[in-house]
């Protein structure tokens, strides 16, 4: 799973280091992750308006939010509804 969270701490550590304009030493593993998990957050809204028409629904209980399919089956959870969509966004589901 792609750690969202830290691609995103990093890249603000080095925007807190430069100047807007400047150049900083950045790792180009970290731009290639960031720009990959940018490119698959808008198919995954669409993949979610897909599992709502076909049937699945999203539930808070046992203080987590869930994406259920129409059969029942767990697809993706979070402690927030941030977090199930960053779990149905990055983990194969």
């Amino acid at each position: 799973m792609i750690e969202i969270n830290k691609i995103i701490e990093s890249c603000r550590l080095l925007e807190q280091d430069h100047e807007p304009d400047g150049y900083p030493a950045i790792q180009m593993k970290d731009i290639s992750l960031l720009c990959d998990a940018v490119e698959k957050a808008i198919p995954a809204l669409d993949r979610l308006q897909d599992r709502l028409e076909a049937g699945s629904g999203i539930v808070f209980q046992d203080n987590r939010w869930y994406l259920f399919d129409a059969d029942g089956e767990v697809v993706c959870y979070g402690k927030s509804i941030r977090e199930m969509l960053i779990d149905l966004i990055f983990v194969d589901c």
